[in-house]
């Protein structure tokens, strides 16, 4: 019922128009502001419908992107987890809850249900998701528990318990991890400030 309404309305405002026009038309004298009234009120009565359809979807797809938005932040937040791959030293223990939400993320983030539909955030979800798998495969194979399982450590509870140098494997798994992590915290927050600059 409301679309015969509003569709009503549109052909009356077109008919108002061009009676306006046709008025002075037949007077002898047409004027130039109702044949611009004609012309605009024909052009809305013939697009509307695109028209609406257009920013209807797109009104659309915007609000989807913002809760998809929201919905990464919850499952990959800040703190702990962005932080820590920020400022943490990898030659130390690391907790293992702190880091978990980047394993859910990883493992997680590659389907369907979690795409953009604006394309430039799509692209760069994308290309978040690539770069958190390869972080976290770079800490599952150079990271192992230590102590009651809570944390993980490039360092096992063996070797610190032999006392002595770390070998030189502990240390360039540290040096790898230290360079990668921070590498991912920089991606996530370029992420972050593309999806608040288009979906504020």
């Amino acid at each position: 019922m409301p679309q015969v309404i509003e569709n009503l309305f549109a052909v009356l405002a077109l008919m108002g128009a061009e009676a306006w026009f046709l008025h002075g038309y037949f007077n002898g004298g047409p004027e130039f502001e109702p044949f611009l009234a004609t012309l605009a009120a024909m052009g809305l009565l013939l697009s509307k419908d695109p028209l609406k359809a257009k920013f209807g979807t797109a009104k659309a797809n915007h609000a989807h992107d913002v809760e998809l938005f929201a919905r990464f932040q919850r499952e990959l937040p800040y703190e702990p987890t962005i932080r820590l791959l920020k400022e943490q030293d990898f030659g130390d223990a690391v907790r293992k809850t702190h880091i978990e939400p980047l394993y859910a993320f990883a493992d997680l983030w590659d389907n369907v249900e979690r795409e953009f539909l604006d394309r430039k955030l799509e692209t760069a979800r994308k290309a978040v998701v690539q770069e958190a798998r390869s972080l976290v495969n770079e800490v599952v194979q150079r990271t192992v528990p230590v102590g009651t399982g809570e944390y993980i450590s490039v360092l096992s509870d063996n070797q610190r318990a032999m006392g002595g140098p770390r070998p030189a494997h502990v240390v360039e798994d540290a040096q790898i991890l230290n360079a990668k992590a921070p590498a991912f915290a920089a991606r996530y927050e370029s992420f972050v400030r593309t999806c608040r600059q288009k979906l504020r």
